[in-house]
């Protein structure tokens, strides 16, 4: 147990202990949000057990979903006024990679949700009452794949349309679908629309080598009427942001949250670290044509292999906390990010995904080809690292481009 300290001056619960690699992460949360950290972290066993289901039937098992409501874990997001957690960028991150070492998949899912509902604070009130008065453990997923057009309709849009890459739209309550209004006019404008899961179908579409267990299917509409209050558009954005400035003070605002994306990542280097650190502590023989040791572990270039995959890992969570330290700042002291700062954000994320892809390799390598095994849990993990940091927000070859031009005085030129 790292020597965590709480908010407020509170103490951490030993009984509880908290990740010390997620130390950057947590050493100031509150009492409740370390309440939440620790409570994911329990989830771990049912999670990695469930794993391999949710891989095989390309969804997430109801089990892991009813896990993370009777943990809280659906609320992260909702407002305190109905019941909800309110987290910040940190423990958000911190929560969903203890969940990530259970499982990749719900990880992934549980930031969509995460993200999507900090969306909501968008909307107007009447909205966010209406998703969530009734069912605080409500969840929204989304898909930003293309903008689809709607047709205006008397009080509201008409949708007609699909929509991929849609992560956890199975066990969604409500959808954030891309659209634009005025298509075939001279000045489009896009926006998106929250849509009752209820009112979509789902396509299945999402036949992956790896992070099967999203459920990243289509979402489809046919015909569905969407009042004008739950469709939200850019050009009226900035304004309702600026008119709900104390509204969305208590939470943090979708600017910069593509770095949540990394917590799941996080979580699998952490998994994998454990499983192979696990395999030679039992003292699996060293497989090699030189017989220096009988055993792996006793190897010095093991050791070194384990060393540096530690530090790639730590590496990876102090650029995570440092782009979730900054979301929290700016949620807290009420200002907009600059263009810098979200830049660093994106880079900071695909920094740790490539740090975490070189671990787990340095790690794969020491296992020995025995990780590769249907069995193992470490050939699954291997394949939601290779498809998850895939993923745009991953890509530095178009991310550091942008970033070295803010850094040169570009000034986005």
């Amino acid at each position: 147990m790292a020597n965590s300290t709480l908010g407020q001056g509170e103490t951490a619960d030993r009984s509880a202990a908290l990740n010390d690699r997620l130390d950057p992460l947590v050493f100031d949360l509150t009492a409740e949000e370390a309440q939440l950290v620790s409570a994911a972290a329990s989830l771990i066993p049912a999670l990695s057990a469930n794993a391999e289901k949710a891989d095989a039937t390309s969804r997430l098992p109801e089990d892991n979903i009813d896990a993370l409501r009777n943990a809280g874990l659906l609320r992260l997001a909702t407002p305190q006024t109905y019941g909800g957690h309110q987290v910040g960028a940190r423990a958000a991150t911190a929560i969903a990679a203890e969940v990530g070492r259970g499982c990749p998949s719900t990880s992934w899912v549980l930031v969509v949700y995460y993200s999507a509902a900090i969306a909501l604070w968008l909307y107007p009130d009447e909205v966010r009452h209406r998703v969530w008065s009734q069912d605080p453990d409500a969840t929204v997923c989304g898909s930003s794949t293309g903008a689809v057009p709607v047709r205006e309709a008397d009080g509201g849009y008409v949708l007609t349309g699909r929509w991929g890459w849609a992560s956890g739209a199975h066990h969604a309550t409500w959808a954030i679908l891309d659209v634009v209004a005025q298509a075939e006019g001279p000045a489009p404008d896009r926006g998106v629309a929250l849509v009752p899961m209820s009112e979509l179908s789902v396509e299945d579409t999402w036949h992956m080598t790896g992070m099967r267990g999203t459920g990243s299917d289509t979402i489809r509409a046919e015909e569905v009427f969407v009042p004008k209050e739950q469709v939200v558009l850019m050009s009226q954005a900035a304004a309702a942001a600026r008119d709900n400035t104390q509204a969305l003070a208590p939470v943090p605002r979708p600017q910069g949250l593509a770095g949540a994306l990394a917590a799941p990542v996080l979580g699998m280097g952490m998994a994998v670290y454990d499983h192979v650190v696990a395999k030679l502590a039992e003292g699996r023989p060293l497989a090699s044509s030189v017989k220096l040791h009988a055993r792996a572990i006793d190897a010095p270039g093991v050791q070194a292999n384990i060393a540096d995959a530690a530090l790639l890992i730590d590496s990876a969570v102090l650029h995570a906390a440092r782009s979730a330290r900054a979301v929290d700042v700016a949620t807290r002291t009420g200002t907009q990010m600059s263009p810098l700062a979200v830049a660093r954000i994106r880079i900071d994320a695909g920094i740790a995904a490539r740090h975490i892809r070189h671990a787990v390799d340095k790690l794969l390598d020491v296992g020995g080809a025995s990780r590769f095994a249907e069995s193992s849990p470490a050939q699954r993990i291997w394949r939601d690292l290779g498809t998850a940091t895939r993923h745009p927000t991953f890509i530095t070859e178009i991310d550091r481009e942008q970033y070295a031009r803010i850094l040169l005085g570009f000034n986005g030129q």
